[in-house]
């Protein structure tokens, strides 16, 4: 949802989804003596205070001749998996090409929704930085340089599952817009793959109904501390959280933002971002906003978020997402 892939600011990380598809490094668990030694915050985020979430990906598939070097175009892209309007040209800076060896196109969806998928179900991974260029023949991939035999790596009889994804930025598993399948068969005599749109391949709902906001108190401090949340907006284990998110959403409801659950960086008033390299808690006082400025307290007539983010996760979605409710005392 929330920059935290560092995407443009005009297209929300739950692609990174939603899937930043690519994003498939290690978390990295926090050291038990950091936390021993943190001092708590006095704004507690827990398990009844996240939203939860569903995704799903339907990634459309073409069938091409196998063995042979195809071509690949995307001037016709021209939105993401979050429908946010995409150039072409200027957002989309790099082709990358997945090799699944034991999975199926379903089973890559699912995965990569969820968040699961693991380093050791690919084998085979190649881009190419696109420039100004709208097409590309798939020989033009490489990896680190290395040039690819396409009649032996692209090979039905491989029975392998194919991806190309289309990112913002050239660092891996950064900032995908979008994404297709790419099957090679022998009864095919296409050698033309023409990549669209990417709206309509995310599936993604959130509950922001069910959770119990967060009290904060008006004047301060602001220490948020997570050491009591466990799990994910999809259930899965809190294992990482490396960045903080704030958002102040004028004359919005809670239930104005879950219908918009994926335009929430595009419509806030406000965003706050806070790296947290380290520990469990953070100070919102250090987060800043887009014009350099920090958090300096809370207003009315709107609505305040808070998101928990990962950078390294596959799914870049917010860990946690809660609704803040600034009282008066502490």
């Amino acid at each position: 949802m929330l920059n935290r892939l560092r995407i443009d600011r005009t297209a929300i990380l739950w692609s990174h989804l939603v899937l930043a598809p690519l994003a498939l490094s290690f978390a990295c668990e926090a050291n038990p003596d950091d936390e021993e030694e943190e001092e708590a915050g006095n704004i507690a985020v827990r398990d009844a205070n996240n939203y939860s979430s569903v995704s799903s990906l339907d990634i459309p598939a073409v069938v091409t001749a196998s063995g042979v070097d195809i071509d690949v175009c995307w001037p016709n892209i021209v939105d993401d998996i979050q429908c946010h309007p995409v150039d072409p040209v200027a957002d989309l800076n790099n082709m990358t090409l997945v090799r699944f060896p034991h999975l199926s196109q379903e089973e890559v969806e699912q995965r990569l929704a969820q968040g699961e998928l693991a380093q050791s179900e690919l084998n085979g991974y190649l881009e190419y930085h696109t420039g100004n260029a709208t097409c590309a023949k798939l020989s033009q991939l490489n990896f680190l340089g290395t040039d690819i035999a396409v009649d032996k790596e692209y090979d039905a009889a491989l029975d392998q599952t194919y991806m190309l994804s289309f990112t913002t930025g050239t660092a891996q598993g950064v900032g995908t817009r979008t994404m297709v399948f790419l099957t090679p068969s022998v009864d095919s005599v296409n050698t033309m793959v023409d990549v669209t749109q990417g709206c309509g391949i995310l599936q993604f709902t959130a509950d922001l109904s069910s959770l119990t906001p967060v009290t904060v108190p008006r004047s301060g401090p602001w220490v948020v501390d997570w050491r009591e949340a466990t799990v994910d907006g999809q259930g899965n284990p809190l294992e990482k959280v490396d960045g903080v998110l704030l958002g102040y959403y004028q004359g919005m409801t809670p239930a104005d933002l879950q219908a918009k659950i994926l335009d929430l960086e595009l419509i806030a008033t406000t965003l706050w971002e806070l790296d947290v390299p380290q520990g469990k808690t953070a100070d919102l006082t250090q987060a800043t906003a887009a014009d350099g400025s920090r958090f300096s307290g809370f207003v009315d007539g709107g609505t305040w978020v808070l998101g928990l983010m990962c950078s390294t996760c596959q799914n870049p979605a917010p860990r946690v997402l809660t609704i803040l409710q600034p009282t008066e005392g502490e």
